[in-house]
């Protein structure tokens, strides 16, 4: 589907040579080769030589997926409110802890050094518009 509708993109004229086709592209192909690779494997037999003594299917935490989902969810919330930045450190704060992290310092600042150079990379250095929210100084 991705490779089929990556077609439907409109082709701009550009210098590069390079439109906004060839990123959707590269996905699709990546997606083919992963999905022929699994049909493939599931075709030749599955998995083999796979530990019999492990639990395939072990209880869901919903605590955790809670915290993940309350993390989505304030993302979509905040982004056009508080802005990217502060967005995705919430989302990121809240992922860690669902995943099991229980130091919020720390998260806090992995969260805001990543985050902050994601926005500065998207609109800084591919001319994208993010919202700025609470930081418009960035």
């Amino acid at each position: 589907f991705v490779l089929v509708d990556s077609g439907n993109i409109p082709q701009g004229q550009n210098f590069s040579g390079v439109g906004p086709r060839a990123f959707p592209y590269l996905v699709g192909a990546g997606l083919a080769v992963c999905g022929a690779l699994l049909a493939w494997r599931a075709l030749a037999g599955g998995w083999r030589n796979m530990p019999e003594d492990q639990t395939v299917h072990a209880a869901p935490d919903w605590p955790a997926f809670a915290t993940i989902s309350a993390g989505v969810l304030l993302q979509m919330v905040l982004i056009g409110w508080a802005g990217f930045i502060l967005a995705g450190i919430v989302l990121f704060v809240l992922v860690a802890r669902g995943f099991g992290s229980a130091r919020l310092v720390r998260d806090l600042v992995i969260g805001a050094v990543l985050v902050t150079l994601a926005y500065l990379t998207f609109t800084r250095l591919l001319s994208l518009s993010l919202p700025a929210g609470w930081l418009p100084f960035l």
